[in-house]
């Protein structure tokens, strides 16, 4: 965290209202404290609902009550959510009271424009790298750092050939389902650039001239809504005027307007004075090295692919032809009709032999 402060002052940037987001590690939390007392602390939902269920807070119920206040993007939803899970188990919502970081949509600040409550972008680069993890320290570091470059260089040249107000490939996505979404809202015009929108059964105040709605998803996640997008489509105007500029090209540009320049190999590298750093010395166990992670005590284990298997003998779903016990097709009254119809119509051809009497 020092070294990033550090980082930040040497390229000119001297804020502080940061926006950290972790898995609530002791020495992350402490040191983002100290280091950056002004900054906003996020905690990942998915590793909170961990600390629950080590707690003795789970079940369906609960997995699920505490998912909607997870989410909610409005205080309502989260109230609601929070007195089932009071009524549910007691225990559980003092623990969740007792989180001092932020975890519930509602409560992030609209000016960051970022609604994400878990690290999954983290967990996405990590499998990015999974090709890698075998490799010795300075392979490893240099297969990332290619990765890196050709990834942010692919993303260097995309920006420049990216029109002015042009949304981003995320945004644009977002805004096409909600787009889709919206055809089942019914906006009223109330006079005065407000609106009120009826989806299903709960109305909801639109207010175009301060981009808000009375869900909360547009004011925190910075793009439209369905219920506004209903509104923009209705007046005739362009969702593009009202999505964040952080979705935009300028700010696209911006951030990848730095990209990764290309090294010389390392043969041609200058010499320093520095002692040989050895790899530690590893006793080999037996076996094949493992390569997966290792999940948690109460991660979820990954289940198998479902798969309907039907047997080649009985036509039966759930097993195999090896493993059938039926001995075989079952025969209805049309196949032994059948059967019956060819037994007394068969026999060999050709001439009948006559009958001799003696």
């Amino acid at each position: 965290m020092r070294c990033l402060r550090q980082m930040f002052e040497q390229e000119g940037c001297n804020k502080d209202d940061w926006t950290f987001i972790s898995d609530r590690m002791k020495g992350v939390d402490l040191e983002v404290r100290d280091t950056f007392p002004r900054a906003t602390r996020r905690v990942c939902c998915q590793h909170l609902y961990m600390n629950c269920k080590n707690n003795g807070f789970s079940g369906s119920a609960f997995f699920k009550l505490f998912w909607i206040a997870a989410n909610a993007h409005n205080e309502y939803v989260y109230g609601k959510a929070l007195e089932k899970i009071t009524a549910h188990d007691p225990n559980a919502a003092a623990y969740l009271d007792t989180c001092q970081e932020q975890w519930s949509r509602h409560m992030f600040d609209p000016a960051v424009c970022c609604d994400h409550n878990t690290t999954n972008f983290v967990e996405s680069f990590n499998a990015c790298t999974k090709p890698y993890r075998d490799m010795p320290v300075f392979s490893l570091l240099e297969a990332i750092r290619k990765w890196c470059m050709e990834r942010v260089g692919a993303r260097f040249d995309m920006a420049i050939d990216m029109e002015d107000g042009q949304l981003t490939e995320y945004a644009k996505k977002e805004v096409d389902e909600r787009t889709g979404e919206s055809r089942f809202c019914y906006a009223t015009a109330c006079g005065g650039g407000e609106f009120e929108v009826r989806d299903a059964h709960v109305n909801f105040p639109i207010r175009l001239s301060t981009r808000s709605c009375g869900c909360g998803k547009w004011q925190i996640s910075g793009i439209p809504c369905k219920h506004a997008l209903r509104v923009i489509y209705d007046q005739r105007l362009n969702p593009i005027d009202f999505v964040s500029p952080f979705f935009k090209s300028a700010a696209y540009k911006l951030t990848y307007a730095d990209h990764i320049h290309p090294m010389s190999d390392p043969t041609q590298w200058p010499n320093f004075s520095l002692p040989t750093i050895q790899p530690p010395v590893i006793k080999r166990q037996a076996g094949r090295p493992a390569k997966k992670r290792k999940r948690g005590p109460n991660e979820p284990r990954k289940g198998k692919r479902n798969s309907n298997v039907k047997c080649g003998k009985c036509r039966e779903f759930g097993h195999n032809s090896r493993t059938c016990k039926n001995g075989g097709p079952s025969t209805g009254p049309s196949t032994s009709a059948a059967a019956g119809a060819s037994t007394s119509q068969g026999g060999p051809r050709g001439r009948k032999r006559a009958n001799t009497t003696t």
